[in-house]
Protein backbone atom coordinates (compact mmCIF):
# COMPACT_ATOMS: atom_id res chain seq x y z
CA UNK A 1 0.00 0.00 0.00
CA UNK A 2 1.42 3.34 -1.04
CA UNK A 3 1.93 5.91 1.70
CA UNK A 4 0.13 9.22 1.45
CA UNK A 5 2.34 12.29 1.23
CA UNK A 6 0.29 15.26 2.35
CA UNK A 7 2.90 17.83 1.29
CA UNK A 8 3.13 16.43 -2.25
CA UNK A 9 -0.65 16.39 -2.50
CA UNK A 10 -0.82 20.01 -1.34
CA UNK A 11 1.87 21.04 -3.81
CA UNK A 12 0.03 19.30 -6.65
CA UNK A 13 -3.23 21.02 -5.70
CA UNK A 14 -1.47 24.38 -5.53
CA UNK A 15 0.02 23.89 -9.00
CA UNK A 16 -3.38 22.93 -10.38
CA UNK A 17 -4.97 26.01 -8.85
CA UNK A 18 -2.14 28.19 -10.11
CA UNK A 19 -2.60 26.92 -13.66
CA UNK A 20 -6.36 27.44 -13.42
CA UNK A 21 -5.76 31.04 -12.37
CA UNK A 22 -3.39 31.62 -15.28
CA UNK A 23 -5.88 30.17 -17.75
CA UNK A 24 -8.65 32.33 -16.29
CA UNK A 25 -6.46 35.44 -16.46
CA UNK A 26 -5.67 34.77 -20.12
CA UNK A 27 -9.38 34.37 -20.93
CA UNK A 28 -10.28 37.57 -19.11
CA UNK A 29 -7.53 39.47 -20.89
CA UNK A 30 -8.77 38.13 -24.24
CA UNK A 31 -12.39 39.04 -23.54
CA UNK A 32 -12.15 42.25 -21.52
CA UNK A 33 -8.70 43.64 -22.18
CA UNK A 34 -6.23 44.88 -19.61
CA UNK A 35 -8.86 47.03 -17.89
CA UNK A 36 -10.83 43.91 -17.03
CA UNK A 37 -7.86 41.97 -15.68
CA UNK A 38 -8.09 42.38 -11.92
CA UNK A 39 -6.98 40.13 -9.11
CA UNK A 40 -10.56 39.93 -7.84
CA UNK A 41 -11.96 38.97 -11.22
CA UNK A 42 -9.40 36.21 -11.71
CA UNK A 43 -10.05 34.86 -8.22
CA UNK A 44 -13.80 34.85 -8.81
CA UNK A 45 -13.37 33.03 -12.12
CA UNK A 46 -11.83 30.02 -10.37
CA UNK A 47 -13.80 30.43 -7.12
CA UNK A 48 -10.87 31.12 -4.83
CA UNK A 49 -10.07 33.97 -2.48
CA UNK A 50 -7.92 36.91 -3.53
CA UNK A 51 -5.69 35.98 -0.60
CA UNK A 52 -4.89 32.64 -2.23
CA UNK A 53 -4.12 34.35 -5.53
CA UNK A 54 -1.78 36.77 -3.79
CA UNK A 55 -0.06 33.86 -2.06
CA UNK A 56 0.51 32.17 -5.43
CA UNK A 57 1.62 35.19 -7.45
CA UNK A 58 2.27 38.03 -5.03
CA UNK A 59 -0.27 40.30 -6.71
CA UNK A 60 -1.05 41.56 -10.20
CA UNK A 61 2.60 42.10 -11.18
CA UNK A 62 3.44 38.53 -10.25
CA UNK A 63 0.43 37.31 -12.21
CA UNK A 64 1.58 39.34 -15.21
CA UNK A 65 5.07 37.85 -14.98
CA UNK A 66 3.62 34.33 -14.81
CA UNK A 67 1.42 35.00 -17.85
CA UNK A 68 4.42 36.35 -19.73
CA UNK A 69 6.46 33.24 -18.96
CA UNK A 70 3.62 30.89 -19.80
CA UNK A 71 3.15 32.59 -23.16
CA UNK A 72 6.75 31.94 -24.16
CA UNK A 73 6.56 28.36 -22.91
CA UNK A 74 3.48 27.81 -25.07
CA UNK A 75 5.27 29.38 -28.03
CA UNK A 76 8.34 27.18 -27.61
CA UNK A 77 6.34 24.02 -26.92
CA UNK A 78 4.06 24.63 -29.91
CA UNK A 79 7.12 24.76 -32.16
CA UNK A 80 8.57 21.56 -30.69
CA UNK A 81 5.20 19.82 -31.06
CA UNK A 82 5.45 20.32 -34.82
CA UNK A 83 8.58 18.20 -35.01
CA UNK A 84 7.19 15.67 -37.49
CA UNK A 85 5.95 18.40 -39.82
CA UNK A 86 9.26 20.21 -39.45
CA UNK A 87 11.17 17.09 -40.48
CA UNK A 88 9.35 17.16 -43.83
CA UNK A 89 10.68 20.64 -44.60
CA UNK A 90 14.23 20.93 -45.89
CA UNK A 91 16.63 22.84 -43.60
CA UNK A 92 17.59 26.31 -44.74
CA UNK A 93 15.38 28.92 -46.36
CA UNK A 94 12.32 26.67 -46.64
CA UNK A 95 12.54 25.87 -42.93
CA UNK A 96 12.80 29.58 -42.14
CA UNK A 97 9.66 30.27 -44.17
CA UNK A 98 7.94 27.43 -42.36
CA UNK A 99 8.98 28.92 -39.01
CA UNK A 100 7.54 32.28 -40.05
CA UNK A 101 4.17 30.67 -40.78
CA UNK A 102 4.25 28.99 -37.37
CA UNK A 103 4.91 32.37 -35.73
CA UNK A 104 1.87 34.01 -37.34
CA UNK A 105 -0.34 31.02 -36.59
CA UNK A 106 0.65 31.12 -32.91
CA UNK A 107 -0.13 34.84 -32.77
CA UNK A 108 -3.65 34.13 -34.02
CA UNK A 109 -4.32 31.05 -31.92
CA UNK A 110 -2.89 32.56 -28.73
CA UNK A 111 -3.58 36.24 -29.34
CA UNK A 112 -4.11 37.05 -25.65
CA UNK A 113 -0.73 35.61 -24.75
CA UNK A 114 0.86 37.23 -27.80
CA UNK A 115 -0.29 40.66 -26.65
CA UNK A 116 1.27 39.97 -23.25
CA UNK A 117 4.52 38.68 -24.75
CA UNK A 118 5.06 41.25 -27.49
CA UNK A 119 2.25 43.79 -27.40
CA UNK A 120 1.00 46.49 -25.09
CA UNK A 121 -1.57 44.47 -23.18
CA UNK A 122 0.17 45.39 -19.91
CA UNK A 123 2.03 48.65 -20.59
CA UNK A 124 3.40 49.05 -17.05
CA UNK A 125 4.69 45.51 -16.80
CA UNK A 126 8.45 44.89 -16.95
CA UNK A 127 9.48 41.22 -17.09
CA UNK A 128 11.95 39.98 -14.52
CA UNK A 129 15.31 38.44 -15.32
CA UNK A 130 14.01 34.86 -15.36
CA UNK A 131 11.13 35.83 -17.65
CA UNK A 132 13.45 37.70 -20.02
CA UNK A 133 15.82 34.73 -20.25
CA UNK A 134 12.90 32.43 -20.99
CA UNK A 135 11.71 34.77 -23.73
CA UNK A 136 15.07 34.74 -25.50
CA UNK A 137 15.37 30.98 -25.06
CA UNK A 138 12.11 30.46 -26.93
CA UNK A 139 13.76 31.94 -30.03
CA UNK A 140 16.74 29.58 -30.04
CA UNK A 141 15.11 27.36 -32.72
CA UNK A 142 15.01 30.35 -35.08
CA UNK A 143 18.69 31.07 -34.45
CA UNK A 144 19.45 27.39 -35.07
CA UNK A 145 17.60 27.46 -38.40
CA UNK A 146 19.56 30.52 -39.52
CA UNK A 147 22.81 28.82 -38.54
CA UNK A 148 21.79 25.83 -40.67
CA UNK A 149 21.00 28.08 -43.64
CA UNK A 150 24.44 29.65 -43.31
CA UNK A 151 26.13 26.26 -43.10
CA UNK A 152 24.29 25.20 -46.27
CA UNK A 153 25.53 28.33 -48.04
CA UNK A 154 22.03 29.68 -48.64
CA UNK A 155 22.81 32.76 -46.56
CA UNK A 156 26.30 34.30 -46.23
CA UNK A 157 28.11 33.46 -43.01
CA UNK A 158 27.46 35.93 -40.24
CA UNK A 159 25.66 36.25 -36.93
CA UNK A 160 22.71 33.83 -36.85
CA UNK A 161 21.41 35.68 -33.80
CA UNK A 162 21.39 39.02 -35.62
CA UNK A 163 19.68 37.47 -38.63
CA UNK A 164 17.03 35.95 -36.37
CA UNK A 165 16.35 39.33 -34.77
CA UNK A 166 15.97 40.95 -38.18
CA UNK A 167 13.41 38.40 -39.30
CA UNK A 168 11.60 38.58 -35.98
CA UNK A 169 11.32 42.38 -36.27
CA UNK A 170 9.57 42.00 -39.63
CA UNK A 171 7.28 39.20 -38.43
CA UNK A 172 6.33 41.05 -35.27
CA UNK A 173 5.69 44.31 -37.08
CA UNK A 174 3.15 42.87 -39.50
CA UNK A 175 1.47 40.58 -36.96
CA UNK A 176 1.08 43.40 -34.44
CA UNK A 177 -0.61 45.63 -37.01
CA UNK A 178 -2.81 42.73 -38.06
CA UNK A 179 -3.96 41.99 -34.51
CA UNK A 180 -4.75 45.67 -33.99
CA UNK A 181 -7.11 45.52 -36.98
CA UNK A 182 -5.15 47.58 -39.49
CA UNK A 183 -5.94 45.13 -42.29
CA UNK A 184 -9.54 44.64 -43.38
CA UNK A 185 -9.02 41.20 -44.88
CA UNK A 186 -6.98 38.26 -43.73
CA UNK A 187 -5.72 37.75 -47.27
CA UNK A 188 -4.23 41.25 -47.26
CA UNK A 189 -2.41 40.55 -44.00
CA UNK A 190 -1.19 37.16 -45.21
CA UNK A 191 0.25 38.64 -48.41
CA UNK A 192 1.93 41.49 -46.57
CA UNK A 193 3.36 39.09 -44.00
CA UNK A 194 4.74 36.79 -46.67
CA UNK A 195 6.20 39.77 -48.50
CA UNK A 196 7.90 41.08 -45.36
CA UNK A 197 9.43 37.67 -44.62
CA UNK A 198 10.67 37.29 -48.20
CA UNK A 199 12.13 40.81 -48.17
CA UNK A 200 14.23 40.04 -45.10
CA UNK A 201 15.36 36.67 -46.44
CA UNK A 202 16.30 38.26 -49.78
CA UNK A 203 18.27 40.96 -48.00
CA UNK A 204 20.12 38.38 -45.92
CA UNK A 205 20.91 36.27 -48.99
CA UNK A 206 22.43 39.21 -50.82
CA UNK A 207 24.18 40.85 -47.85
CA UNK A 208 27.95 40.91 -47.91
CA UNK A 209 29.76 38.72 -45.43
CA UNK A 210 30.86 40.59 -42.34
Amino acid sequence: MESYDHRLAQDALRQTLRQSMLDAAARILQQDGIAGLTVRKVAEAVNVSTTLLYSCFGGKDGLADALYQQGFRLFYDAYLALGEQQAEVAPGLDRLRWYAMHYRRFAHEQSAYYQIMFGDAMPRFTPGEEASQLAWHSFTPLVTEFAAAMTLGQIPQGSASTAARQLWAAMHGVVSLELKGFYLRDTDAAKLYEGAVEAVLHYLQTAQEA
